[in-house]
């Protein structure tokens, strides 16, 4: 098991979509842990990031399964 395991496709390809997903997920963790750290973290901040981080990877889910 390599480190792009998780992000690869069924076809063994690195799938742009779970890509997507891991590289949102990581900037959401960093933007929320900085501001948690400078004591500026609110809920609309977090809710508004963990949104615009995860609408591409569900609606590109949505798309393939249509």
């Amino acid at each position: 098991m390599d480190v792009f395991s998780m992000i690869r496709g069924q076809s063994g390809n690195i799938s742009l979509s779970r890509t997507q997903a891991a590289l949102a997920f990581l900037v959401c963790c960093g933007v929320v842990g900085w501001q948690a750290y400078k004591g500026t973290l609110s809920d609309v901040t977090f809710g508004l990031f963990f949104g615009f981080a995860t609408a591409g990877y569900i609606g590109a889910k949505k798309i393939a399964t249509d």
